[in-house]
């Protein structure tokens, strides 16, 4: 595995642990930003608006406003891929989107709502680089050999699931003991500490490059180069199953018995069960080809949605979804070191940016659908959400079953990775 850096000084090799660390205090509080801010503008609107029908309408406008631009993502991926220091990119991206966002927090309710969605809008350009950027950097931090790269991606994961349950916890307990105003604007000081943190991270030196591709160029090479696609397509199918269950936990307090907030535990055990495997695998990482790695993954997560849909009690039902949570954990590691191994290092940021932002936008449809396919009942939901991931770990094993075929005969559709 190469790079198109130096990957650090020999003083920074020595303490490539103090490196990780300051990666990981920076990716953290960018991404509680990320996750957080759609419950935490919620919360504001319904504090400040006085009308409940035009709270939950406006609250629902900036959420959509700042997720819509992260399907943006790409055109500020292939600045992160052209800049000679992309601490300086990222450190102003966070800054800007901590500032829109909090000034929007802050006007909500105060200024006419044309404003403050364009303050939103504005911060959600954005989005993309704090979840995708600093990750298609993490590869140039490391060591590059096998097991440190793939620690490395583990440790990455743990901070995406931390951050996910962190953010909104970080909003609600905020929320109730001060104001939904000063839960964002703790998530927006949170963002600006990581704009400092990452100017902290080792100065990349960059040789000469090969010539960066275009914007226009990036979808058709991820469509065209066999791992990529198939990584590509998996991601997007358990995303969107994935996002599906936040509607389906609701729906199985009836058969369960209890209260609709007791089902929603269900999603907290689920982020338990990643947290703890995303820390086993940094202890012990994932090792072989993340081709078929991410195709093994993608079908013991298709076999958790089964052993969630035959849960019988709500006791077996948590421990279906702590098992979902620990498959989903070496899944979303498998499907880094991909994304790493496979794209061309002069486009690793427009690579990790696009597939982040297919993936936000797989898991948005999956749960509108989720929403429209209620009156099946929740079993019928995850069984059907179980059969699109299997048939797409059945399409991973197809698809590299002909693309070997190809090859083997001198025709074209592979792209060397």
């Amino acid at each position: 595995m190469t790079s198109p850096l130096q990957r650090v000084t020999p003083r920074a090799s020595v303490a490539a642990g103090g490196v990780l660390v300051r990666y990981f205090v920076a990716a953290a509080g960018v991404r509680m930003l990320d996750a957080g801010a759609g419950v935490g503008l919620l919360l504001v609107a319904a504090h400040r608006l006085d009308d409940p029908r035009l709270a939950a309408r406006s609250g629902g406008l900036l959420v959509a406003l700042y997720t819509l631009p992260h399907l943006a993502g790409p055109l500020l991926a292939r600045r992160l891929d052209l800049t000679r220091d992309f601490r300086r990119l990222l450190g102003v991206a966070y800054g800007l989107v901590a500032v829109l966002l909090a000034g929007a927090a802050w006007m909500l309710g105060r200024a006419p709502l044309p404003v403050v969605a364009l303050l939103v809008l504005l911060s959600g350009v954005g989005g993309p680089l704090l979840v995708g950027g600093l990750s298609s950097r993490l590869a140039d931090l490391v060591p590059a050999d096998e097991v440190a790269q793939r620690r490395a991606q583990g440790l990455d994961a743990t901070v995406y699931g931390v951050a996910a349950t962190a953010g909104p916890a970080l909003v609600a307990a905020l929320g109730g003991w001060f104001s939904p105003t000063a839960a964002v604007l703790a998530l927006c000081a949170l963002a600006l500490v990581s704009a400092v943190v990452v100017q902290l991270l080792p100065r990349p030196v960059t040789p000469e490059r090969a010539e960066v591709p275009r914007v226009r160029d990036v979808l058709p090479l991820v469509l065209r180069d066999p791992p990529l696609r198939r990584v590509n397509y998996a991601t997007m199918v358990t995303a969107a199953a994935q996002a599906g269950l936040a509607v389906v936990v609701v729906q199985l307090a009836g058969p369960y018995r209890v209260q609709p907030s007791t089902a929603a535990v269900l999603l907290a055990v689920m982020g338990a069960g990643n947290l703890v495997a995303a820390l086993l695998l940094s202890a012990r990482p994932l090792s072989g080809d993340p081709d078929r790695l991410t195709t093994r993954q993608v079908a013991v997560v298709a076999g958790c949605f089964g052993l969630c849909a035959l849960a019988p009690t709500f006791g077996w039902g948590v421990a279906a979804f702590v098992l979902m949570g620990a498959a989903t954990a070496p899944f979303v590691t498998a499907t880094f070191a991909a994304r790493t191994t496979y794209a061309p290092p002069q486009a690793r940021g427009q690579v990790f940016v696009t597939l982040s932002a297919l993936k936000i936008s797989a898991a948005s449809a999956g749960t509108a659908l989720a929403g429209l396919l209620v009156v099946l009942g929740p079993v019928v939901m995850l069984l059907v959400g179980g059969t699109a991931v299997l048939l797409a770990a059945l399409a991973t094993v197809l698809d590299r079953r002909f693309d070997r075929r190809v090859r083997s005969t001198g025709g074209v559709g592979s792209v060397p990775s």
